[in-house]
């Protein structure tokens, strides 16, 4: 049996959407036949071959991280998932070969995990990547009822999870965005506060607003410590805590402040502590628009051009995507 999988045959190529023979899950796996996806930048840097000093290419290989689905078949030594349970997880490791731009995907088993009754495909669909790095930056951080937290980043996919799991511990969010669509979607995701990154200092401006500091910071946009550091130094209270996701946080600058670089951790004990936080945390779902599989090139321009939240990808229709609002009214 065939399937439609959206892949990339060599550098000097663009990834295409072409038919490719259906897996078999082998031992420990699980076949997923995929409902929702979506884009990350990590998914374009793979796709435009900007991922190769990193990761290895083995082509022809098939795009895409972030999945959500039913189980279709289970491999041997699967235990725990029948067929027609609904999942979601993401596709990692430094080999590109095979992701989740597919009808049908063949994961291990620990790549996974059940989707909360809660939560529909559109948002389990974009949970994964984004979802597990908001995780581990609050878990670097530690927050809770009463801290104010910083994101530098806000409006993004990470930063629409990192805010929402955050204000719903009862921490008050601070969140970077301009106005308009930024201000509006962080707002909605729980921001109690906004600072127009573009037309303001942000450091100065949260001094200003909170003269003792900030409980703790993630600062999901600066790559140079340059940049990283003084925006930490300025804003954190005594014993307050900074993450970077781009490997800003320079130990040897930061005067002895708590600050550390932080790479998203997967396992199945991470994912199945993220479908909690789906199921207890989340609102409003992040994805602001949604993407029919065979317009997957426009969700990459749209992600170029700077979108707001995230995008999901509609990988085959599912009663369960009707049901979200933000889904629905973004669909293109």
């Amino acid at each position: 049996m065939s399937m439609r999988a959206y892949q990339l045959e060599g550098f000097d190529s663009r990834p295409r959407i072409v038919d490719v023979p259906r897996p078999t899950p082998g031992e420990g796996e699980v076949l997923v036949q995929v409902r929702a996806s979506s884009v990350n930048p990590l998914d374009a840097n793979i796709a435009g071959g900007r991922a190769r000093r990193y990761k290895q290419y083995v082509f022809p290989a098939i795009l895409g991280t972030d999945f959500a689905g039913v189980v279709a078949e289970t491999g041997p030594g699967v235990t725990g998932l029948s067929p027609g349970d609904r999942v979601f997880g993401l596709v990692h490791g430094n080999i590109v070969r095979t992701g989740s731009f597919a009808e049908f995907l063949a994961v291990p088993q620990d790549q996974l995990a059940a989707v909360p009754a809660t939560v529909d495909d559109p948002t389990a669909g974009v949970l994964g990547l984004a979802g597990v790095t908001a995780a581990c930056c609050l878990d670097a951080v530690r927050v809770g009822e009463g801290d104010t937290l910083l994101v530098v980043g806000g409006s993004g996919g990470v930063g629409s999870f990192a805010t929402q799991f955050a204000a719903a511990q009862g921490v008050q969010v601070i969140a970077t965005a301009r106005p308009g669509p930024e201000e509006d979607h962080v707002r909605k995701m729980g921001a109690a506060e906004t600072v127009d990154w573009a037309a303001e200092d942000v450091a100065l401006t949260v001094r200003g607003r909170h003269p003792d500091g900030v409980t703790a910071v993630i600062d999901l946009i600066d790559r140079d410590p340059a940049a990283f550091t003084p925006l930490v130094v300025g804003t954190l209270a005594p014993g307050g805590r900074a993450a970077s996701t781009l490997r800003a946080a320079d130990p040897q600058a930061m005067q002895g402040i708590p600050a550390v670089n932080v790479r998203p951790e997967v396992n199945a004990r991470v994912l199945h502590r993220l479908a909690e936080l789906a199921e207890h945390s989340l609102q409003d779902s992040p994805a602001t628009a949604a993407y029919d599989f065979d317009r997957i090139d426009a969700a990459f321009e749209a992600l170029a051009a700077g979108a707001v939240g995230k995008l999901a990808l509609r990988i085959s229709s599912a009663s369960s995507w009707a049901r979200s609002p933000s889904a629905a009214s973004g669909s293109r």
